[in-house]
């Protein structure tokens, strides 16, 4: 069988093409075509994928911000053509400075350094786009309901447009690797990079991380599933609990339920290590983080967060942080959860000890849905409200 990265640079300009087996339908959208030429590397510092990289594992090489760090509404300057103020409708994505994001019919680009002089550019979009987006070669990635959109980082002018679509607010349904992007929307799809080239993958999905040679999915009616890069089924374990995206790291595949439960299963078997029930913890919508050997784990809508030994489980620490809904952000020493009615709270990553919190009152911070880390700050996600602050 023909490798995916072959087919889909060998596709050109036709239109629709059969192939036999479990690659399945490839075509390319050419509405407004334009390829994408750019560099891939992507730059020092960047967030450019929900969890910060394609196995969704919440990690940053940042600091946090000073104790002293004030917050700066992103959102201030940003208003639709009405003049009305417009919201931010997911996690952003930030690199060099910049952060990118879906407001109410398109996608934004601010600069944290001058937010009151309005976006650097607010693209319209004909497509709804409520999911994270995703930066790689220079261009900005933008999953709607019905077709993923590239633009030019700096002008936001689109490249092209493919129809291969993401219909779940969610934090993890794109993700890139070897020059293609993944797209999770039930179905689950391969997109070149360059050119947009769709590839119609066999497999299923609402969410997606990404290790070397595999994709893992989670589905709420259906369980966990783990693909090779062509879309053919290697393992899959029932459930009807899981929410939250994977996170994989090291050939660990770590997913955590509805109800509490984390499971560390093997990635390239399917065997489930273990399996624990976590006190204090329920309803995990955006998945965990995990580094080096412990997992991270929010509370969801308890009230306890969690940090495990990642090769048994076991707790290391747990610590009242009250309602978590976003994925911890792990640093070098530290740990970062963004305690939805609180503020955000920085922590010592391996005693669990309170170094600082930023609260909620005093930087008027809505309710808190996540957080990016950037160089010492944070861009804080206030999900409920829609709010974008810059904490730093």
């Amino acid at each position: 069988m023909p490798s995916r990265r072959a087919l889909l640079s060998a596709i050109g300009t036709t239109a629709s093409v059969g192939t036999a087996g479990c690659v399945g339908r490839i075509r390319r959208e050419l509405r407004g075509y334009t390829p994408i030429e750019g560099p891939c590397d992507d730059p020092p510092g960047a967030w450019p994928t929900a969890g910060g990289d394609p196995g969704r594992t919440g990690r940053t090489t940042t600091v946090p911000p000073a104790p002293d760090a004030t917050a700066v509404d992103l959102l201030a300057s940003i208003r639709d053509d009405n003049g009305q103020q417009q919201h931010a409708l997911s996690l952003p994505v930030v690199a060099d400075g910049t952060a990118y994001f879906p407001v109410t019919g398109g996608l934004a680009a601010v600069v944290f350094d001058a937010p009151i002089n309005g976006p650097m550019w607010n693209q319209g979009l004909e497509d709804g786009i409520t999911a994270t987006p995703l930066l790689a070669c220079e261009a900005v990635f933008a999953p709607g309901m019905n077709q993923l959109a590239a633009l030019d980082r700096t002008s936001g002018d689109r490249y092209w447009r493919a129809d291969a679509g993401s219909h779940h607010r969610n934090d993890a349904t794109v993700a890139a690797l070897d020059d293609t992007i993944y797209v999770a929307g039930g179905g689950l799809a391969a997109v070149d990079i360059r050119t947009g080239t769709v590839q119609e993958l066999e497999g299923t999905g609402e969410t997606l991380a990404l290790d070397d040679d595999s994709v893992y999915t989670t589905r709420s009616d259906s369980g966990i599933f783990a693909y090779d890069l062509n879309g053919e089924e290697r393992w899959h374990i029932s459930s009807k609990e899981v929410r939250g995206s994977p996170s994989v790291l090291d050939g660990t595949v770590w997913v955590p339920d509805y109800h509490g439960t984390v499971s560390a299963i093997d990635a390239k078997t399917g065997e489930v290590h273990w399996s624990h029930s976590l006190p204090g913890v329920n309803k995990i919508d955006a998945g965990l983080a995990v580094a080096g050997d412990e997992v991270f784990v929010p509370a969801g809508t308890g009230t306890t967060s969690v940090t495990l030994d990642a090769a048994t489980g076991e707790i290391r620490w747990a610590v009242d942080t009250g309602i978590v809904t976003g994925r911890p952000v792990v640093g070098d020493d530290w740990v970062a959860f963004g305690r939805t009615n609180d503020g955000v709270s920085v922590y010592d990553r391996s005693t669990g000890e309170e170094r600082i919190t930023w609260s909620r009152t005093e930087h008027h911070f809505g309710m808190i849905g996540g957080l990016v880390p950037v160089e010492e700050g944070f861009v804080i996600w206030e999900g409920p409200s829609l709010g974008l602050s810059l904490l730093r």
